[in-house]
């Protein structure tokens, strides 16, 4: 074999490496980039208060091994948490309004008029955002 073909066949040998290399990475980071993380799921999922109290009492069940009698005392209480947790979570999300509503006021006094325009139309955006996430995460999933 001479010195040119041991040269071509070393570099058509690390193009393959190169092609089964970049092949595995490649998918393998589209596999991950497609099944979302627990939390990510936890996030994304805004259920009914329902839902976290099932979820969570399901969850007990498993992780102890719960008999029937355990899961219909602890349900009650999962539920009452989870109401807690709820009303106590709109507390904070009228806080945060309220503390959101004055820094904007803030800042308005700040702005050129032309930068007010924009300033307004982004939070309106971002308002219209959230309203319709709150929506469809209220809807029913089937």
């Amino acid at each position: 074999m001479t010195t040119k073909t041991k040269l071509v066949c070393g570099l058509v040998a690390i193009f393959a490496a190169g092609i089964v290399v970049g092949g595995s990475v490649g998918f393998t980071a589209a596999r991950k980039s497609q099944a979302p993380t627990p939390m990510a799921e936890q996030k994304k999922d805004h259920g009914s208060r329902r839902d976290f109290a099932d979820k969570w009492c399901s969850k007990l069940s498993d992780d102890l091994n719960l008999t029937t009698e355990q899961v219909e005392r602890i349900k009650p209480i999962t539920e009452e948490t989870s109401a807690q947790l709820k009303a106590v979570n709109a507390e904070n999300n009228d806080r945060v309004r309220a503390i959101f509503k004055a820094s904007h006021e803030r800042i308005k006094s700040i702005l050129t008029p032309e930068q007010l325009t924009i300033f307004e139309q982004k939070n309106r955006e971002r308002e219209n955002r959230i309203r319709r996430d709150r929506e469809s995460s209220s809807k029913p999933k089937c």
